[in-house]
């Protein structure tokens, strides 16, 4: 009987199980055999969905974006909460992630910074992965302000403000160490709070 194989998913398992694996073991003690024994497969099962480890490594990161996208897709579409809200949550449900994935943003810190001894194009590899979610942000930031829910201003660079709290607990997260999940809600909620219209930040500021 011919066994039918999903190759969408069978291609999804893979870069989940190699996930796994570039977290446990850091992206230079995993090899193609690993990945391999880890999935239950030959390694030429392997070769027919990506050509080498680091093309698995890079559709690995693809995947968690992803991940994060549909995650953050689900709080935008929620119309019962204002923008401003939507852009609260969104910042915490990513600080969250980033946290619960902080080993496997090591391993991804040491392969960029490994990229770019050897001369590759690291922000061009980082900015592939995080455009959608700083063009996120410009939209809803711009969004927030058309409705009268932040103070008119210039949304993009905001949004950058926005993106570079993320960028700052993402190096707490895999170097310092020197800033949690409450404390990066706090600068969230904080540099937000200076946004608001004057009526709906402390009485005594419209006082």
């Amino acid at each position: 009987m011919t066994v039918l194989v999903d190759h969408s998913r069978r291609r999804v398992e893979i870069l989940e199980r190699a996930f796994e694996l570039f977290a446990e073991e850091g992206f230079a003690g995993v090899t193609y055999q690993k990945i391999a024994d880890r999935c239950g497969v030959s390694r030429t099962s392997i070769y027919k969905y990506f050509k080498d480890k680091d093309q698995i490594f890079v559709y690995a990161i693809k995947l968690a974006t992803d991940n994060l996208s549909a995650s953050v897709k689900k709080v935008v579409d929620r119309d019962e909460w204002s923008t401003v809200d939507k852009i609260r949550r969104v910042m915490r449900l990513t600080a969250r992630l980033l946290e619960e994935n902080r080993v496997f943003l090591t391993v991804v810190l040491d392969y960029l910074t490994s990229l770019k001894s050897s001369g590759g194009d690291v922000r061009r590899k980082a900015r592939r992965h995080t455009f959608g979610f700083r063009f996120l942000l410009g939209r809803l930031v711009a969004d927030a302000m058309a409705k009268g829910q932040l103070r008119p201003g210039d949304a993009e660079l905001v949004a950058a403000r926005l993106y570079c709290i993320v960028e700052a607990y993402v190096l707490n997260l895999t170097v310092i160490d020197a800033m949690d999940g409450k404390e990066c809600a706090r600068l969230i909620n904080s540099y937000l709070d200076e946004l608001l219209p004057i009526s709906e930040n402390d009485g005594g500021a419209k006082a």
